[in-house]
């Protein structure tokens, strides 16, 4: 592969992804939107169908798993199915430790039903072992192949989908950057071993040693990242990684903890 190529394959590429993974967001918010027009206008069945296919998408954040089961969980209520609801509202607090609902803009009905919820998550969580003490076969087989094929792959998978996407795209930004700085190495090395005089060759050797720098430098972050996402697909490491999305509006906010 030439090296024009090579470097039209990394621009490619990066568009690609930085445009598939913008589209995401909008379009899941789109949908939330419309699962709440759905459920205002009384259509609670059909908010609650949306609601769930919205969950099977592949591509979904926490954030928005957690709004998805809210509006299962208000429409469940709505048809008289408190039980059920009260295990969807438990699904959105495991989803986001912080997911609660205001009590002023809530129907009392649903109100009591979270209420209810919330409790049931508090008993759930003080009875809960320590994370340790579980088994990978207890939390559902633990990472296979994917982790050891590309970085962030396992992530994404496991529904952290904000960290999987970071470490994909830099993965993929590394790796493509080895192999054109590789291309470029071999470029300047044979410029340099055809220099005709010492002082050519001085100068052409400065810019093959670059290459080289770049090249190695470039594969020990793809190194380095590629052991931080096989490690935290076993063990969680930090930072950890979120995407939220307004259901009411188009903004997108990116955070991270430590």
């Amino acid at each position: 592969m030439s090296l024009t190529a090579r470097r039209t394959l990394v621009v490619l590429l990066f568009i690609f992804l930085n445009h598939a993974y913008g589209q995401v967001p909008a379009a899941q918010d789109s949908t939330l939107r419309a699962i709440d027009t759905l459920f205002t206008n009384g259509s609670y069945l059909s908010s609650e169908l949306e609601a769930r296919r919205l969950l099977e998408t592949p591509v979904i954040s926490d954030s928005v798993k957690a709004q998805a089961e809210k509006y299962i969980a208000f429409s469940l209520v709505a048809q008289g199915q408190n039980e059920a609801a009260t295990e969807h509202f438990i699904s959105a607090m495991k989803l986001d430790p912080g997911f609660s609902l205001d009590p002023v803009l809530t129907s009392p009905k649903i109100m009591s039903v979270y209420r209810d919820a919330r409790e049931q998550f508090r008993i759930q969580q003080l009875q809960r072992p320590p994370k340790n003490e579980k088994s990978m076969h207890e939390e559902g087989g633990g990472p296979t192949l994917r982790a050891l094929i590309f970085p962030g792959w396992e992530q994404i998978y496991q529904g952290k989908s904000a960290k999987g996407y970071v470490l994909l795209g830099a993965g993929v930004i590394s790796l493509a950057s080895t192999l054109y700085f590789d291309q470029v190495r071999k470029d300047k090395r044979s410029s340099y071993l055809a220099a005709a005089t010492p002082v050519e060759a001085s100068a052409r050797y400065s810019n093959y040693n670059s290459a080289y720098k770049a090249e190695y430098y470039s594969a020990a972050i793809f190194g380095i990242i590629y052991v931080y996402s096989t490690l935290d697909a076993f063990i969680p490491l930090p930072p950890q990684f979120d995407l939220s999305i307004s259901p009411f509006s188009s903004s997108l906010s990116f955070s991270y903890s430590w």
